[in-house]
């Protein structure tokens, strides 16, 4: 966790250390002072970033920069007293809600950007096969077909391009292999498709997915981030307090910058959904196409629940009720396989009795309990990392209770980041973070 104790001016305080458009003819183009806001969107379940510029324009910069969906947006920003920066190169796609304003000589209007990655992926279609450990595989389509330079540093209007490319995480390795061929699926497909077929080397949740943080790629297990936080604090980002009264004016501003606002119960556990959607339960009918053989494959995430890392730790408990009711074949899944096709060990074809139900159940435990809350922003903050997230309990009290630290059983404790939206302006800057946690704690 970066160091956030040395005071700043203001929780929020953002410095904007570059902000330029950059045309397909190499025109330079300082949109500081055009800007009114920019959107910054991250995702755990989106394999890209992307974002909108508000820019308020009155000297019709479109006419004299027309976009044509060529141009760079370079952005540079950093929250003071935090060494980490949200430093990337962006393609502009789109110009939208353009209005005329002030007398007709100011207008407005949103340019959207996304990932430079992004752009290069909707060109490049594979027609390929691929072999090897799942992890290898996924290392090397991203570096073959989508690493990019990160960056372009726009110093004194001048362009010059960062050596440092885009990276890809893989973590944990994978203990499976695959062999297959791209049928003309892009390499954000193939990624994603890769993550539905990992089994991780270590842990047992198959939970693995492919997407883009302000700081690298991820292709990324969340079952290791839940261990990461409880074993050695490593993606903690702090504890996040939620006051119902607004921040008193003498409160330290460091203290300002872990308090929480218009928080907001996006979804809770939905029994009924869960029932028929397979996180309960589910089976899996496999066909063995060589032997001509079924094979039926019962997942019971009751009876499987605490074989898994979960995001309160050692101390985490089913958001359902030990003796639910539950019945695999509310939701059946058919797959092919065919043994001894490949000489490679565990080939993902064989082993889809093991992920199937484990991804499943899994992955739809991320939905149960979401919340959004909107905090001052840090541009050391990532989708995939956690934070502690203490809601008051709002009960009755009587006059003899004192207590001022009672917390909510229910919405209080560890919640992993799996979206972010950072909204920036010439002097603030503010965080709505989606938050998800998969479990209670017994504590």
């Amino acid at each position: 966790m970066t160091d956030v104790t040395v005071p700043l001016q203001s929780a929020g305080s953002v410095e904007i250390q570059t902000l330029s458009l950059i045309s397909s003819s190499g025109l330079f183009i300082n949109l500081t002072d055009y800007m009114a806001e920019i959107n910054i969107f991250e995702d755990m379940f989106s394999s890209f970033m992307g974002g909108t510029i508000t820019i308020v324009d009155s000297r019709n910069l479109l006419k004299e920069v027309p976009i044509v969906g060529d141009e760079y947006i370079v952005v540079k920003i950093k929250t003071p007293t935090v060494e980490s920066f949200i430093s990337k190169t962006f393609r502009v796609f789109s110009v939208t809600d353009r209005e005329i304003v002030r007398d007709l000589n100011t207008q407005t209007y949103n340019l959207h950007f996304i990932s430079k990655e992004a752009v290069l992926d909707s060109i490049k279609p594979l027609y390929k096969s691929f072999s090897g450990k799942i992890s290898d595989v996924a290392q090397k389509i991203f570096d073959d077909y989508l690493s990019n330079f990160r960056t372009i540093d726009a110093i004194k209007q001048t362009l010059e391009i960062n050596p440092q490319k885009s990276r890809l995480v893989v973590y944990p390795e994978t203990q499976n292999s695959v062999k297959f061929v791209s049928p003309g699926w892009t390499p954000f497909k193939c990624l994603n498709w890769l993550a539905s077929k990992a089994i991780p080397k270590e842990g047992k949740a198959c939970n693995y997915l492919f997407f883009e943080s302000n700081k690298n790629f991820y292709f990324l297990n969340v079952e290791k981030i839940f261990e990461q936080n409880y074993k050695t604090n490593a993606v903690n980002l702090g504890t996040y307090y939620y006051k119902i009264n607004s921040v008193k004016e003498n409160e330290d501003i460091n203290e300002k910058m872990f308090i929480a606002e218009d928080f907001q119960v996006i979804r809770t556990t939905d029994h009924l959904t869960n029932y028929s959607n397979g996180y309960i339960a589910n089976k899996l009918i496999t066909l063995d196409v060589i032997n001509k053989q079924y094979q039926f494959h019962d997942h019971d995430h009751v009876a499987k629940f605490k074989e898994y890392a979960h995001s309160q730790g050692e101390s985490s408990l089913p958001i359902f009720a030990s003796d639910t009711i539950r019945n695999p074949v509310t939701k059946i899944k058919f797959y092919p396989i065919h043994p001894g096709l490949h000489t490679l060990p565990d080939n993902v074809s064989e082993k889809m009795p093991i992920i199937y139900g484990n991804r499943l159940s899994n992955l739809q435990e991320l939905s149960n309990l979401k919340i959004s809350i909107n905090v001052p922003g840090r541009t050391d903050a990532e989708v995939g990392a956690m934070l502690y997230f203490s809601f008051p309990d709002v009960s009755p009290k009587s006059e003899q209770d004192t207590s001022k630290t009672n917390e909510d059983k229910y919405y209080s404790g560890f919640y992993i980041i799996t979206a972010i939206r950072h909204k920036i302006n010439q002097f603030k800057h503010t965080m709505t973070l989606e938050l998800v946690k998969d479990a209670l704690s017994n504590k």
